[in-house]
């Protein structure tokens, strides 16, 4: 489909949220084809979308994918506070851009209301590992097992046990410790975000959210931390850093043939409300049950009506076929070390 101008849809990668007033001449060197996109009180950071979907490709490429998007986000931030967007957002054109900066400027205000006059600070906490194991073969049951290993049981059962034991031991103790230093991270500041260690060096990955002016209160939590441990771990903080890491910009774009698909899924007329959907879910849902449908295969059918529903809801809530939010990112999930 064509916009009413009779110009070619063209697809647009979105980096960033940034208020509009005086900053876009400042922005340069962001990239070729990088330019922004204004609407009303915020612009839109964007560039070429050389892809629409980021699905099935490897990690290597993801990840390379994700630094050009990071660099392109540091470079906005030292010019113009940000809302970073989520990676891989890809708009259908500038038409959905504008629809996205009227859709969501409500939310953008308020998350630059909040993040106004705070700092970002990266802490990261290790402890000495050798330490650490020599402690935990003092356990009374690390040393059962290293006497069941030399009172004859077969040695690759007694390894296996041994190392699974210490294995369960340093985990418990890198859980405890986080949650205490995260703890005393969180009574000194605004919000505290944690992110899953990346080697068994590290005890805490975090990021923290303090106002501008209280920097000494972190500086002094640091300190009392690593004095009430005795100088057995090492702390690094690198800051401060603009508050990007407590909110971030989802964008969904629906286009016409998703909602006309939801709608004639749920049966719905052309008009209908959020009642309407509601109502028409919940009749069908009902229809197929798989207890009362007596069909094992109508839970399949579930599944497409409850995504029909969730397409419509969101279209209507959002009032049109482009649906903002501004999150504090949720930690990554953890990856066996």
């Amino acid at each position: 489909m064509a916009p009413s101008d009779g110009q070619p849809q063209i697809p647009l990668y979105v980096y960033a949220i940034i208020p509009s007033a005086g900053r876009n001449g400042e922005l340069t060197g962001l990239g070729d084809g990088i330019h922004v996109v204004e609407a009303g009180a915020f612009a839109a950071v964007v560039g070429p979308a050389t892809e629409t979907s980021f699905l099935g490709r490897g990690k290597q490429d993801l990840a390379r994918l994700l630094l050009a998007h990071q660099r392109v986000v540091e470079r906005v931030m030292a010019c113009t506070p940000v809302l970073p967007v989520r990676f891989a957002t890809v708009a259908p054109d500038r038409a959905g851009i504008e629809r996205c900066l009227k859709t969501g400027s409500t939310d953008f205000a308020a998350a630059f209301e909040t993040l106004q006059g705070k700092t970002q600070f990266e802490i990261q906490v290790t402890w000495a590992l050798e330490a650490v194991f020599a402690e935990i073969a003092q356990e009374p049951e690390v040393l059962e097992l290293k006497a069941a290993a030399t009172a004859g049981e077969p040695a690759r059962d007694a390894s296996a046990r041994l190392g699974a034991r210490v294995k369960a031991s340093l985990e418990r103790r890198r859980s405890d410790l986080g949650e205490a230093l995260a703890g005393a991270l969180r009574a000194a500041t605004v919000d505290v975000v944690t992110n899953p260690p990346v080697d068994d060096r590290m005890v805490l990955n975090a990021t923290v959210l303090i106002d501008s002016q209280r920097e000494d209160a972190l500086d002094c939590c640091l300190e009392g931390l690593d004095a009430a441990h005795g100088g057995r771990l090492t702390f690094r903080c690198v800051g401060p850093l603009p508050p990007h890491g407590f909110a971030t910009v989802e964008v969904a774009f629906l286009d016409a043939g998703q909602i006309d698909r939801a709608r004639r899924i749920l049966q719905l007329d052309p008009a209908y409300d959020i009642d309407a959907v509601r109502t028409a879910y919940r009749r069908l849902a009902k229809q197929a049950h798989p207890d009362l449908a007596g069909c094992p295969e109508t839970g399949e059918e579930i599944g497409v009506l409850s995504e029909a529903y969730k397409t419509l809801r969101s279209y209507v809530e959002a009032g049109g076929p482009v649906i903002v939010s501004v999150r504090r990112p949720d930690p990554a999930p953890a990856e066996p070390l």
